[in-house]
Protein backbone atom coordinates (compact mmCIF):
# COMPACT_ATOMS: atom_id res chain seq x y z
CA UNK A 1 0.00 0.00 0.00
CA UNK A 2 2.79 2.44 0.92
CA UNK A 3 4.64 1.71 -2.34
CA UNK A 4 1.52 2.26 -4.47
CA UNK A 5 0.80 5.56 -2.73
CA UNK A 6 4.38 6.71 -3.28
CA UNK A 7 4.47 5.98 -7.01
CA UNK A 8 0.99 7.47 -7.52
CA UNK A 9 2.26 10.68 -5.93
CA UNK A 10 5.24 10.80 -8.32
CA UNK A 11 3.03 10.31 -11.38
CA UNK A 12 0.59 13.02 -10.32
CA UNK A 13 3.36 15.44 -9.44
CA UNK A 14 4.99 15.02 -12.85
CA UNK A 15 1.84 15.53 -14.89
CA UNK A 16 1.57 18.78 -16.89
CA UNK A 17 -1.64 19.92 -15.14
CA UNK A 18 0.15 19.96 -11.78
CA UNK A 19 3.03 21.96 -13.22
CA UNK A 20 0.67 24.52 -14.78
CA UNK A 21 -1.01 24.95 -11.39
CA UNK A 22 2.25 26.03 -9.79
CA UNK A 23 1.92 29.49 -8.29
CA UNK A 24 4.42 32.30 -8.01
CA UNK A 25 6.71 31.90 -4.96
CA UNK A 26 5.71 35.40 -3.82
CA UNK A 27 2.08 34.32 -3.33
CA UNK A 28 0.66 34.85 0.16
CA UNK A 29 -0.30 31.17 0.41
CA UNK A 30 2.07 28.53 -0.93
CA UNK A 31 1.63 24.75 -1.01
CA UNK A 32 4.24 22.16 -1.82
CA UNK A 33 4.38 18.37 -1.98
CA UNK A 34 7.50 16.23 -1.77
CA UNK A 35 8.32 12.58 -2.30
CA UNK A 36 11.66 11.00 -1.41
CA UNK A 37 13.21 7.58 -1.80
CA UNK A 38 16.22 6.77 0.43
CA UNK A 39 18.43 3.69 0.29
CA UNK A 40 20.96 3.10 3.10
CA UNK A 41 23.26 0.09 3.26
CA UNK A 42 24.01 0.53 7.00
CA UNK A 43 20.95 2.17 8.50
CA UNK A 44 21.98 1.69 12.14
CA UNK A 45 25.64 2.71 11.61
CA UNK A 46 26.94 -0.66 12.80
CA UNK A 47 30.58 -1.79 12.79
CA UNK A 48 31.72 -4.66 10.59
CA UNK A 49 30.54 -7.36 13.01
CA UNK A 50 27.49 -9.60 13.35
CA UNK A 51 24.58 -7.17 13.75
CA UNK A 52 22.88 -9.58 16.16
CA UNK A 53 25.30 -8.31 18.79
CA UNK A 54 23.18 -5.13 18.68
CA UNK A 55 19.87 -7.01 18.59
CA UNK A 56 19.37 -6.36 14.87
CA UNK A 57 18.55 -9.01 12.26
CA UNK A 58 21.31 -9.02 9.59
CA UNK A 59 18.57 -8.86 6.93
CA UNK A 60 17.47 -5.48 8.33
CA UNK A 61 20.90 -3.88 8.31
CA UNK A 62 20.21 -2.22 4.93
CA UNK A 63 16.83 -0.68 4.20
CA UNK A 64 14.84 1.59 1.88
CA UNK A 65 12.66 4.41 3.21
CA UNK A 66 9.92 6.38 1.48
CA UNK A 67 9.02 9.88 2.63
CA UNK A 68 5.82 11.65 1.55
CA UNK A 69 5.44 15.24 2.62
CA UNK A 70 3.15 18.22 2.26
CA UNK A 71 3.85 21.82 3.19
CA UNK A 72 1.70 24.92 3.63
CA UNK A 73 3.07 28.45 4.05
CA UNK A 74 1.36 31.76 4.73
CA UNK A 75 3.56 34.82 4.13
CA UNK A 76 2.06 38.31 4.20
CA UNK A 77 3.08 41.90 4.85
CA UNK A 78 0.72 43.97 6.99
CA UNK A 79 1.99 47.50 6.62
CA UNK A 80 5.65 47.12 7.64
CA UNK A 81 5.09 43.93 9.62
CA UNK A 82 5.71 40.53 8.05
CA UNK A 83 3.71 37.53 9.29
CA UNK A 84 4.72 33.96 8.42
CA UNK A 85 3.06 30.66 9.31
CA UNK A 86 4.79 27.55 8.01
CA UNK A 87 3.76 23.89 8.41
CA UNK A 88 5.46 20.82 6.90
CA UNK A 89 4.22 17.28 7.59
CA UNK A 90 5.76 14.02 6.43
CA UNK A 91 5.21 10.28 6.63
CA UNK A 92 8.28 8.03 6.62
CA UNK A 93 7.92 4.29 6.00
CA UNK A 94 10.59 1.58 5.85
CA UNK A 95 10.52 -1.60 3.80
CA UNK A 96 12.02 -3.84 6.52
CA UNK A 97 12.29 -1.92 9.79
CA UNK A 98 8.61 -1.05 9.95
CA UNK A 99 8.87 -0.40 13.70
CA UNK A 100 10.63 2.86 12.74
CA UNK A 101 7.73 4.21 10.62
CA UNK A 102 6.68 7.63 11.88
CA UNK A 103 4.90 10.91 11.19
CA UNK A 104 7.11 13.94 11.60
CA UNK A 105 7.57 17.47 10.43
CA UNK A 106 8.05 21.01 11.55
CA UNK A 107 6.12 24.23 11.87
CA UNK A 108 6.64 27.82 12.92
CA UNK A 109 4.84 31.06 13.64
CA UNK A 110 6.98 34.11 12.92
CA UNK A 111 6.45 37.84 13.29
CA UNK A 112 9.20 39.99 11.73
CA UNK A 113 8.42 43.27 13.40
CA UNK A 114 9.45 46.80 12.45
CA UNK A 115 9.02 49.89 14.61
CA UNK A 116 9.90 53.15 12.93
CA UNK A 117 13.05 53.22 10.86
CA UNK A 118 15.52 52.01 13.49
CA UNK A 119 13.92 49.19 15.53
CA UNK A 120 13.27 45.67 14.20
CA UNK A 121 13.43 42.03 15.24
CA UNK A 122 11.41 38.85 15.41
CA UNK A 123 9.09 36.94 17.70
CA UNK A 124 8.67 33.28 16.84
CA UNK A 125 7.69 29.80 17.96
CA UNK A 126 8.78 26.64 16.14
CA UNK A 127 8.28 22.94 16.68
CA UNK A 128 10.04 20.01 15.04
CA UNK A 129 9.62 16.23 15.28
CA UNK A 130 12.17 13.89 13.76
CA UNK A 131 13.63 10.42 14.23
CA UNK A 132 16.83 10.42 16.28
CA UNK A 133 19.96 9.34 14.41
CA UNK A 134 21.62 5.97 14.95
CA UNK A 135 25.33 6.86 14.76
CA UNK A 136 25.65 6.90 18.58
CA UNK A 137 22.55 4.84 19.45
CA UNK A 138 22.86 1.74 17.19
CA UNK A 139 19.56 0.15 18.19
CA UNK A 140 16.45 -0.70 16.18
CA UNK A 141 14.28 1.48 18.43
CA UNK A 142 12.06 4.35 17.37
CA UNK A 143 13.19 7.43 19.29
CA UNK A 144 11.27 10.51 18.19
CA UNK A 145 12.76 13.83 19.21
CA UNK A 146 10.52 16.88 19.76
CA UNK A 147 12.16 20.30 19.78
CA UNK A 148 10.18 23.40 20.80
CA UNK A 149 11.85 26.79 20.38
CA UNK A 150 10.60 30.18 21.56
CA UNK A 151 12.55 33.20 20.34
CA UNK A 152 12.42 36.96 20.77
CA UNK A 153 14.97 39.33 19.22
CA UNK A 154 15.24 43.07 18.86
CA UNK A 155 17.77 45.42 17.32
CA UNK A 156 18.36 49.16 17.13
CA UNK A 157 20.11 50.77 14.13
CA UNK A 158 21.52 53.78 15.99
CA UNK A 159 23.84 54.70 13.09
CA UNK A 160 23.78 53.82 9.37
CA UNK A 161 26.68 51.43 10.02
CA UNK A 162 26.12 50.44 13.66
CA UNK A 163 23.48 48.07 15.07
CA UNK A 164 22.96 46.78 18.60
CA UNK A 165 20.71 43.77 19.20
CA UNK A 166 19.61 41.33 21.89
CA UNK A 167 17.94 37.92 21.88
CA UNK A 168 16.10 35.69 24.32
CA UNK A 169 15.37 32.07 23.53
CA UNK A 170 14.01 28.97 25.26
CA UNK A 171 14.42 25.44 23.90
CA UNK A 172 12.74 22.22 25.08
CA UNK A 173 14.33 19.01 23.77
CA UNK A 174 12.43 15.76 24.48
CA UNK A 175 13.09 12.10 23.50
CA UNK A 176 10.16 9.67 23.22
CA UNK A 177 12.33 6.61 24.05
CA UNK A 178 12.24 6.21 27.82
CA UNK A 179 15.76 4.75 27.99
CA UNK A 180 17.08 8.03 26.56
CA UNK A 181 14.95 10.49 28.53
CA UNK A 182 18.01 11.50 30.57
CA UNK A 183 18.96 13.46 27.42
CA UNK A 184 15.85 15.65 27.72
CA UNK A 185 16.73 19.22 28.57
CA UNK A 186 15.47 22.78 28.79
CA UNK A 187 17.76 25.62 27.71
CA UNK A 188 17.31 29.32 28.38
CA UNK A 189 19.50 31.60 26.25
CA UNK A 190 20.18 35.33 26.52
CA UNK A 191 22.56 37.18 24.24
CA UNK A 192 23.59 40.56 22.88
CA UNK A 193 25.55 41.75 19.85
CA UNK A 194 27.13 44.94 18.57
CA UNK A 195 28.01 45.04 14.87
CA UNK A 196 29.56 47.52 12.43
CA UNK A 197 28.75 47.00 8.75
CA UNK A 198 30.10 48.81 5.68
CA UNK A 199 28.18 49.51 2.45
CA UNK A 200 30.26 46.71 0.83
CA UNK A 201 28.78 44.24 3.39
CA UNK A 202 32.02 43.79 5.31
CA UNK A 203 31.47 43.80 9.07
CA UNK A 204 32.99 43.36 12.52
CA UNK A 205 31.21 42.72 15.77
CA UNK A 206 31.20 41.52 19.35
CA UNK A 207 28.77 38.92 20.70
CA UNK A 208 28.05 37.65 24.21
CA UNK A 209 25.74 34.74 25.06
CA UNK A 210 24.70 32.98 28.26
CA UNK A 211 22.88 29.61 28.31
CA UNK A 212 21.44 27.69 31.27
CA UNK A 213 20.59 24.03 30.59
CA UNK A 214 18.65 21.86 33.02
CA UNK A 215 17.95 18.11 32.79
CA UNK A 216 14.74 16.99 34.49
CA UNK A 217 15.63 13.27 34.30
CA UNK A 218 18.95 12.67 36.00
CA UNK A 219 21.26 9.82 34.98
CA UNK A 220 21.84 7.09 37.57
CA UNK A 221 25.12 5.21 38.00
CA UNK A 222 24.67 2.54 40.65
CA UNK A 223 23.63 4.44 43.78
CA UNK A 224 24.85 7.76 42.35
CA UNK A 225 22.51 10.24 40.69
CA UNK A 226 24.25 12.54 38.23
CA UNK A 227 22.95 16.01 37.36
CA UNK A 228 24.38 17.36 34.11
CA UNK A 229 22.78 20.77 34.52
CA UNK A 230 25.22 23.53 33.61
CA UNK A 231 25.69 27.10 32.45
CA UNK A 232 27.56 28.08 29.30
CA UNK A 233 29.04 31.51 28.59
CA UNK A 234 30.46 32.61 25.25
CA UNK A 235 32.22 35.78 24.17
CA UNK A 236 32.90 36.03 20.43
CA UNK A 237 34.53 38.44 18.02
CA UNK A 238 32.82 38.35 14.60
CA UNK A 239 34.06 39.45 11.21
CA UNK A 240 33.12 39.28 7.52
CA UNK A 241 35.29 40.74 4.76
CA UNK A 242 34.51 41.15 1.08
CA UNK A 243 38.15 40.55 0.12
CA UNK A 244 37.52 40.84 -3.63
CA UNK A 245 34.31 41.07 -5.70
CA UNK A 246 34.43 37.25 -6.03
CA UNK A 247 35.75 36.23 -2.59
CA UNK A 248 34.25 36.73 0.87
CA UNK A 249 35.89 35.71 4.16
CA UNK A 250 33.96 35.26 7.41
CA UNK A 251 34.54 33.88 10.86
CA UNK A 252 34.34 34.20 14.59
CA UNK A 253 36.64 33.42 17.49
CA UNK A 254 35.95 33.52 21.18
CA UNK A 255 36.07 31.94 24.58
CA UNK A 256 33.69 29.28 25.91
CA UNK A 257 33.24 28.61 29.61
CA UNK A 258 31.03 25.74 30.82
CA UNK A 259 30.39 25.17 34.52
CA UNK A 260 28.37 22.21 35.80
CA UNK A 261 26.10 22.29 38.83
CA UNK A 262 27.43 19.02 40.25
CA UNK A 263 30.68 17.65 38.73
CA UNK A 264 33.45 20.19 38.25
CA UNK A 265 35.49 17.65 36.27
CA UNK A 266 32.97 18.09 33.46
CA UNK A 267 33.65 21.82 33.20
CA UNK A 268 35.28 23.26 30.09
CA UNK A 269 37.13 26.49 29.45
CA UNK A 270 38.84 27.26 26.16
CA UNK A 271 38.87 28.84 22.73
CA UNK A 272 36.29 28.06 20.04
CA UNK A 273 36.26 29.36 16.50
CA UNK A 274 34.90 28.92 13.02
CA UNK A 275 35.99 30.40 9.71
CA UNK A 276 34.99 30.20 6.09
CA UNK A 277 35.80 31.49 2.62
CA UNK A 278 33.41 31.71 -0.34
CA UNK A 279 34.95 32.01 -3.79
CA UNK A 280 32.91 32.58 -6.95
CA UNK A 281 35.48 31.52 -9.51
CA UNK A 282 33.04 32.11 -12.37
CA UNK A 283 29.36 32.99 -12.69
CA UNK A 284 28.62 29.25 -12.54
CA UNK A 285 31.21 27.78 -10.15
CA UNK A 286 31.43 28.47 -6.41
CA UNK A 287 33.63 26.98 -3.68
CA UNK A 288 32.93 27.23 0.04
CA UNK A 289 35.77 26.28 2.43
CA UNK A 290 34.93 26.02 6.13
CA UNK A 291 36.62 24.96 9.34
CA UNK A 292 35.79 25.03 13.04
CA UNK A 293 36.67 24.04 16.58
CA UNK A 294 33.81 23.97 19.07
CA UNK A 295 32.20 21.94 21.83
CA UNK A 296 28.94 20.01 21.55
CA UNK A 297 26.75 18.25 24.06
CA UNK A 298 27.07 14.51 24.56
CA UNK A 299 25.47 13.44 27.81
CA UNK A 300 26.23 9.95 29.09
CA UNK A 301 27.84 8.36 32.16
CA UNK A 302 31.39 8.47 30.78
CA UNK A 303 31.51 11.96 29.20
CA UNK A 304 29.50 15.16 29.00
CA UNK A 305 30.79 17.04 25.97
CA UNK A 306 32.70 16.60 22.72
CA UNK A 307 35.43 18.85 21.35
CA UNK A 308 34.86 18.95 17.59
CA UNK A 309 37.44 19.84 14.92
CA UNK A 310 36.09 19.99 11.37
CA UNK A 311 37.16 21.08 7.90
CA UNK A 312 35.02 20.90 4.78
CA UNK A 313 34.75 21.96 1.15
CA UNK A 314 31.41 22.61 -0.60
CA UNK A 315 31.60 23.18 -4.40
CA UNK A 316 28.56 24.22 -6.44
CA UNK A 317 28.37 24.24 -10.24
CA UNK A 318 25.41 25.58 -12.22
CA UNK A 319 25.61 23.50 -15.41
CA UNK A 320 22.63 25.40 -16.85
CA UNK A 321 19.89 27.58 -15.40
CA UNK A 322 17.97 24.38 -14.70
CA UNK A 323 20.72 21.96 -13.65
CA UNK A 324 22.90 22.42 -10.54
CA UNK A 325 25.55 20.05 -9.16
CA UNK A 326 26.56 20.33 -5.50
CA UNK A 327 29.17 18.46 -3.51
CA UNK A 328 30.56 18.18 0.01
CA UNK A 329 33.78 16.77 1.42
CA UNK A 330 34.33 16.97 5.17
CA UNK A 331 36.64 15.60 7.84
CA UNK A 332 35.64 15.64 11.51
CA UNK A 333 37.50 14.73 14.69
CA UNK A 334 35.57 14.31 17.94
CA UNK A 335 37.26 14.16 21.34
CA UNK A 336 34.98 12.95 24.15
CA UNK A 337 35.79 14.70 27.41
CA UNK A 338 34.44 15.32 30.88
CA UNK A 339 34.81 11.73 32.14
CA UNK A 340 33.93 11.72 35.88
CA UNK A 341 35.62 8.32 36.42
CA UNK A 342 32.52 6.21 37.03
CA UNK A 343 33.90 3.49 34.73
CA UNK A 344 37.18 1.88 35.82
CA UNK A 345 40.01 1.95 33.25
CA UNK A 346 37.82 3.88 30.83
CA UNK A 347 39.57 5.03 27.65
CA UNK A 348 38.67 8.52 26.46
CA UNK A 349 36.90 8.02 23.16
CA UNK A 350 38.12 9.67 19.94
CA UNK A 351 36.38 9.49 16.54
CA UNK A 352 37.58 10.49 13.08
CA UNK A 353 34.87 10.76 10.44
CA UNK A 354 34.96 11.37 6.70
CA UNK A 355 32.03 12.26 4.47
CA UNK A 356 31.61 12.76 0.74
CA UNK A 357 28.41 13.77 -1.03
CA UNK A 358 27.45 14.72 -4.57
CA UNK A 359 24.02 15.81 -5.68
CA UNK A 360 22.25 16.83 -8.87
CA UNK A 361 19.17 19.07 -8.95
CA UNK A 362 17.07 19.50 -12.09
CA UNK A 363 14.30 22.11 -12.29
CA UNK A 364 12.43 21.45 -15.55
CA UNK A 365 9.56 23.80 -14.69
CA UNK A 366 8.91 26.63 -12.28
CA UNK A 367 8.38 25.24 -8.74
CA UNK A 368 9.31 21.70 -9.80
CA UNK A 369 12.61 20.20 -8.58
CA UNK A 370 14.05 16.72 -9.11
CA UNK A 371 17.16 15.86 -7.10
CA UNK A 372 19.41 12.83 -6.79
CA UNK A 373 22.36 12.53 -4.45
CA UNK A 374 24.87 9.95 -3.27
CA UNK A 375 26.67 10.02 0.07
CA UNK A 376 29.49 7.87 1.41
CA UNK A 377 31.06 8.10 4.84
CA UNK A 378 32.98 6.30 7.51
CA UNK A 379 34.00 6.76 11.12
CA UNK A 380 37.08 5.31 12.80
CA UNK A 381 37.05 5.20 16.59
CA UNK A 382 39.48 3.99 19.24
CA UNK A 383 36.46 2.03 20.50
CA UNK A 384 35.96 -0.58 17.78
CA UNK A 385 32.19 -0.90 18.19
CA UNK A 386 31.78 2.82 17.39
CA UNK A 387 33.46 2.50 13.96
CA UNK A 388 31.36 2.09 10.81
CA UNK A 389 31.03 2.91 7.11
CA UNK A 390 27.95 3.46 4.96
CA UNK A 391 26.54 4.45 1.55
CA UNK A 392 23.27 6.28 1.01
CA UNK A 393 21.25 7.25 -2.08
CA UNK A 394 18.60 10.01 -1.97
CA UNK A 395 16.02 10.80 -4.61
CA UNK A 396 13.51 13.63 -4.11
CA UNK A 397 10.75 15.27 -6.12
CA UNK A 398 9.29 18.60 -4.97
CA UNK A 399 6.45 20.50 -6.58
CA UNK A 400 4.87 23.79 -5.47
CA UNK A 401 1.29 24.84 -6.06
Amino acid sequence: MHARRFWLFLILACCPHAAIAALDPTDVIQIQATGSLIRDNNLFRLPDVDSRLFGIDPANRADTARVLGVGLKFDKFVSRQRLIADLNLSETTYDKNTNLDFFGGDGRLLWLWQLGNHWNGEASYSKRRTLAGFSDFQRSIQDLVDTDTYKLTGGYQFHPRWRASAEFMEIDFVHSEISRNRLNYNAKVAGAELRYRTPAESSIGLQVRHTDRSYPNRATVGAITVDNGHSERRLNALAAWQYTPTMKLDGQIGHVDVQHDQLAIRDFSGVAWQAGATWDTTSKLRFRLRTLKDIRLYEDISTSYVVVHEVGLDPTYAVTSKVVVQGTISFTKREFRGDPGFIVNNINREDNARLGRIGLTYSPLRNVDLSLSYEIGDRKSNRALNSFDYETWFGTLRIGF
